[in-house]
């Protein structure tokens, strides 16, 4: 949710010149907006639910302060209404093999901001990368976002 965040901060902080996002996310999209009455209970007395990473297929801790947090901050995490208010330059990267944030996270950020540019590649969510990354060289996908980046940001 890094391009999400990056958003919402650069649509309130005047500082901020220009925007490049990376596989941006469109919205604040919560894993418990399906979850049922039951389970939504359980969270609130056990106090966390665990979330399994779509990608890493790890178990992540989702507490329930976080719900609370998210409820009391719906208005500020709205990344429509801040990529609308953007009057700065802004590139979206993405991968258009991206099963993790699909291509059309990438598609709905330019709608409400028409005068971003889009800079896409045959790449999945991270690029081309791994972790570890152990090779001297990035892959060519992540290669060419960042040369789009740095251009875009001269």
């Amino acid at each position: 949710m890094g391009g999400g965040i990056a958003i919402l901060q650069a649509a309130k902080d005047e500082r901020i010149k220009k925007l490049v996002t990376w596989a941006s996310v469109s919205e604040c999209k919560t894993p418990w907006g399906n979850w049922p009455l039951q389970q939504m209970t359980a969270w609130e007395q056990s106090g966390v639910q665990y979330y399994t990473n779509s990608r890493t297929k790890q178990q992540m801790p989702l507490y329930y302060q976080l719900y609370l947090d998210y409820c009391n901050n719906m208005e500020a995490l709205d990344i429509s209404k801040a990529m609308q208010h953007l009057a700065i330059p802004v590139l979206i990267c993405h991968g258009t093999a991206d099963t993790a944030v699909p291509i059309e996270n990438a598609m709905m950020l330019k709608s409400w901001q028409p005068a971003a540019q889009v800079f896409t590649v045959d790449a999945d969510h991270v690029f081309g990368r791994k972790h570890p990354w152990t090779e001297q060289q990035l892959p060519a996908a992540m290669d060419a976002v960042v040369n789009a980046s740095l251009q875009f940001l001269l």
